[in-house]
């Protein structure tokens, strides 16, 4: 689940519990520098390529799989270019 700006994961608080009580592995990344994360001191760390890259490095990391991507806002332009991107790592959008 990835959210936009200028919330953060906490956005999705209400449906995690439902997704995972249906057997699906939720994953919910805070965006650098949005809601309570850590707060880079450099303007070039909020550049969309910069939350590009560390989201396919998240993705990378975990070898995530069989992604089903849930988003909104920032996360859409996000989401959906990883899953263009990364086809082999995605299985829906919603």
């Amino acid at each position: 689940m990835m959210h936009g700006e200028p919330s953060w994961s906490y956005l999705y608080r209400y449906m995690i519990p439902v997704c995972a009580a249906a057997g699906h592995r939720v994953l919910a990344p805070d965006l650098i520098g949005f809601g309570k994360s850590d707060k880079p001191t450099s303007i070039d760390d909020y550049s969309y390529q910069q939350h590009m890259d560390w989201m396919q490095s998240f993705i990378d990391k975990l070898d995530l799989k069989d992604i089903t991507l849930v988003c909104q806002d920032w996360g859409s332009l996000l989401g959906l270019r990883l899953a263009a991107e990364n086809p082999d790592r995605f299985r829906a959008i919603v």
